[in-house]
């Protein structure tokens, strides 16, 4: 494993006074010291070989997003956010013991993972909810490598810009260690004038556009500052938390190798000077130190256009329509002799087009007149169940009619994207599980469904899944 530091296990420590109000990016507080590159994973308590055992406390907890003002109206998973890194490798049995210390009704949603269907945490599997006060046990095998995360799922627009999310590290057999392996989760948090404090829900424009903050966050702060060395090698694994905002990367100085998405590592690995994630995506990312000792590369946001070009919707962002700093690499004046990067044997999909069965063509609209969202004309809980059948080569079309960006998640089994808008994507690409739908497009998704039940799908805006963008699909044995 590469250096460890405590970036996932030390509660944050407040920074001087920060006084801008929330109708543009407020900024954070003076730079921090740097950190080093690296993780800490929750302490395993079997110690068997195969088995990782771990425990979950989710809590009321007043964190420091960077402002120097902690959130009274915050919650983490065992007092720190993002919560602590849940690692395992393939085959592994992981066992969660949650506890519910909030005041609300919770569960835990393993976003990405092939678990079985009461395992999922939506209330309609797992029957009652983990009510405040109480505990329910996870438990699950390790079928798929790769980077995903955890959060609650109930309330979601409330609890996740509240803190409750957690990364979750995966690993291959043949996987070969970098030079630096960091998990990096990003989040927005809308703040409120004067208080810096979580800004209530707002109007119903709010529930319709999604919710998009004015302090953009790397694991929880706004004045991340990381440790490199020239020459040294880092793999970035990038989860996407914010409640709306979709995310264009680019790093100064520096292009991203892009080597794996939502579920793995890809066949062919290819590069890019930036990189859009919707919600919920993740992505890993190979990085090359070569900047020049002593200097300071950051990496920034560009704003997203969540509407079509030309549309009926005015959009303001919280964070202005500039670029914004997310994190900062600082170079020390040492220069090592890096690891290079081997691509891991992947699992990708073996189709690179739609196949001729149809198991569903799903519509999502939106009326923006009358403030609601919908999945082939309905919302929530009167959305028709999807029924298909299990191991058959399967493809699913999203026809998006609206004017916005939908990030579109799918539960329980994993999928390739092999056609959007009618431009065939190209073959080798891996699996995906939360798919951005653009506007007045069809994208078309192709899965052999080889995991049985009932799973939810949903837009990954949280405003939306809450207010009933959501569905139920079986997949029968």
């Amino acid at each position: 494993m590469s250096a460890l530091l405590l970036l996932f296990s030390v509660a944050c420590v407040g920074d001087p006074d920060n006084n801008k109000d929330s109708e543009g990016p407020i900024d954070s507080a003076e730079p921090k010291p740097t950190e080093a590159c690296g993780y800490t994973p929750m302490a395993d308590l079997d110690p068997a070989e195969n088995v990782v055992e771990v425990e979950v406390v989710a809590s009321q907890f007043a964190w420091d997003p960077g402002t120097g003002v902690p959130l009274e109206a915050g919650m983490a998973f065992n007092e720190v956010v993002p919560g602590p890194l849940l690692e395992a490798k393939l085959g592994d049995t992981v066992i969660v013991h949650y506890a519910n210390n909030t005041d609300m009704d919770t569960s835990l949603h393993w976003h990405g993972l092939r678990v079985t269907p009461e395992m999922d945490g939506i209330q309609q599997m797992m029957g009652d909810p983990v009510e405040p006060g109480e505990s329910f046990t996870y438990e699950f095998t390790v079928i798929d490598s790769g980077f995903y995360w955890f959060h609650t799922h109930m309330d979601t627009a409330t609890t996740i810009e509240a803190g409750l999310y957690a990364p979750i590290l995966l690993h291959a057999p043949d996987e070969r260690a970098p030079d630096c392996d960091m998990p990096v989760v990003l989040d927005d948090v809308l703040l409120d004038e004067g208080s810096l404090q979580i800004a209530p829900p707002d109007t119903d424009m709010m529930q319709l556009m999604g919710r998009l903050g004015n302090v953009l966050m790397a694991n929880g702060r706004s004045d991340r500052r990381v440790s490199w060395r020239r020459g040294q090698t880092t793999l970035l694994r990038l989860v996407n938390a914010s409640n709306a905002r979709y995310w264009d990367l680019f790093l100064e100085g520096h292009s991203l190798q892009i080597v794996g998405t939502d579920g793995g590592f890809l066949e062919e690995p290819y590069t890019v000077d930036h990189l859009v994630m919707a919600p919920g995506e993740r992505y890993m990312v190979v990085v090359k130190a070569e900047g020049d000792p002593g200097g300071e590369y950051r990496l920034m946001n560009r704003r997203f256009q969540l509407h079509e070009e030309g549309g009926d919707m005015i959009e303001p962002d919280p964070m202005g329509d500039g670029e914004n700093p997310v994190m900062t690499f600082v170079y020390d004046r040492t220069e090592v002799n890096g690891t290079a990067w081997v691509q891991p044997t992947p699992d990708v999909p073996a189709w690179g087009a739609a196949v001729e069965n149809l198991g569903h063509h799903w519509v999502l609209d939106e009326d923006m007149m009358g403030g609601t969202v919908t999945i082939d004309g309905q919302a929530w809980p009167d959305v028709p169940m999807v029924d298909v059948a299990m191991g058959v080569d399967t493809t699913f079309e999203v026809e998006n009619k609206s004017e916005m960006h939908h990030p579109f998640h799918i539960h329980g089994n994993r999928f390739q994207v092999v056609d959007v808008g009618g431009a065939q994507v190209p073959e080798g690409q891996g699996w995906k599980d939360t798919f951005d739908i653009p506007p007045r497009t069809t994208v078309k998704l192709v899965s052999n469904l080889d995991n049985p039940g009932e799973w939810m799908y949903h837009c990954h805006i949280l405003e939306h899944a809450d207010d009933g963008m959501a569905g139920m699909m079986t997949v029968m044995e």
